[in-house]
């Protein structure tokens, strides 16, 4: 049981027998509202159009949302470099950046952060098991540091 005043988690939510809703769609609603191109993901936006990404977390909190996912998709650097672009940003001040939006907004309800941690091309290109885990513990370290509620995995 969660303390008095504390929201109560995930595990907790699901057993009383709640619903728990997430958002989502982030990369096609900002491409609607001309803040990026839909391709290889674009979660960049986090940090160069923060109110943007804010807003849309608020619309899908004031719509029901009780899980604010941070808009992390591919943010890692060695996505963001592969995708050819050129770094304004690092996959950490990405995800930090999302981890804070998405947690600024979830407190405004009742509402919980999931950090989104999806696949990094280092596997795709062979690289081996230590550099690949060395990519993924970049990402969970922000998402330690910036206590999220839980993980959603992506592939």
């Amino acid at each position: 049981m969660a303390p008095a005043g504390a929201k109560r988690g995930i595990l907790e939510r699901l057993d009383a027998g709640e619903v728990v809703i997430g958002d989502g769609g982030f990369v096609f609603a900002l491409e609607k509202r001309g803040y990026v191109k839909a391709g290889p993901w674009t979660p960049e936006a986090a940090a160069e159009n923060p109110e943007a990404v804010r807003q849309l977390h608020r619309e899908f909190l004031r719509a029901g949302s009780t899980v604010m996912q941070t808009f992390t998709f591919y943010a890692s650097d060695d996505k963001l470099v592969n995708r050819g672009h050129t770094q304004r940003f690092t996959g950490q001040q990405i995800n930090e950046a999302a981890c804070d939006l998405a947690r600024e907004v979830a407190n405004e309800g009742d509402a919980l952060v999931a950090g989104g941690i999806s696949q990094t091309p280092a596997y795709l290109s062979c690289k081996n098991e230590i550099e690949v885990k060395a990519i993924f513990k970049k990402q969970t370290d922000v998402f330690v540091q910036k206590n999220v509620d839980f993980l959603i995995a992506e592939v």
